[in-house]
């Protein structure tokens, strides 16, 4: 599942950015890299960053991802949208920038996650765990970090540094400290806009080495969404097919050569 909640990374990433106006568009892009700052206003900024998400009912946004190979020395640019309706309804759609035809889809329906595969011409059916007692959903990785996790929680799991901060951003370094979120990355860098401080990028390092960048410019939220587009599919398209995917705490042997179930039409 450690795909999946990356690519929710992105999604959720975008329930967080801009619940006021947008900067002025003459307002440069965070650069690649940001110079050491004092650590002080830390605290502060945790706190106003926890009440801005906390004001998030819907979002509907654009997006840009970037992921940068180190093995093969490729870039690969997705451009695409998301929306969002507070407190678990989510759709992500990214394209390939240079070849449309490649695409990626995800629809978060609070009970299942359904992942669009055009390469097998499927569409794979996660259930999602139902939270622990206590836990908010999404509290095992780090998306929790981005949505609804607590201040005082978010220092407790990662290690946290403020390195700079100018007239339109702050920059956060964030560094797992459990196991769990380091099998996701490494480290990673948070820009929060000024104006409301709430995300405008993130940047992280997975531990193979890649780089993978979420650029967020433009965002709306408060907006009306309808929440038919988050309706599971009844049917697969033509020619495709829906596969249900064991959860991983229930997964069979990999040594009995089990197959995923096929879903049925009206299968949820």
């Amino acid at each position: 599942m450690r795909p999946i909640r990356l690519a929710l990374l992105g999604l959720l990433l975008g329930t967080a950015v801009q619940a006021q106006p947008a900067a002025p568009p003459t307002q440069p892009a965070p650069p690649a890299q940001a110079p050491p700052a004092d650590n002080s206003r830390l605290d502060q900024m945790l706190a106003r960053w926890e009440k801005e998400m906390g004001t998030i009912q819907s979002l509907a946004t654009e997006m840009t991802r970037t992921t940068v190979d180190k093995t093969w020395g490729t870039t690969e640019t997705y451009v695409g949208r998301a929306k969002y309706v507070k407190p678990n309804l989510a759709l992500l759609e990214m394209q390939k920038k240079d070849n449309p035809q490649v695409f990626e889809k995800y629809l978060c329906t609070g009970t299942f996650l359904y992942q669009y595969v055009p390469a097998s011409k499927a569409i794979h059916v996660h259930e999602l765990p139902p939270p622990r007692p206590g836990q908010a959903p999404g509290d095992d990785n780090f998306l929790s970090f981005l949505f609804g996790m607590k201040a005082e929680e978010a220092k407790k799991r990662y290690d946290l540094k403020l390195v700079k901060e100018d007239q339109w951003y702050v920059y956060i370094e964030v560094t797992p400290k459990l196991a769990v979120d380091k099998s996701d990355f490494q480290k990673a860098r948070l820009v929060l806009n000024q104006s409301n401080f709430l995300p405008r990028q993130i940047w992280f390092e997975q531990p193979n080495g890649n780089e993978i960048s979420w650029d967020l410019p433009k965002a709306q939220s408060g907006v009306q969404i309808d929440r038919n587009e988050f309706a599971p599919p009844q049917q697969a398209p033509a020619g495709w097919t829906m596969v249900r995917v064991p959860r991983a705490e229930a997964a069979p042997n990999p040594n009995n050569n089990a197959k995923p179930t096929v879903v049925r039409p009206n299968d949820k």
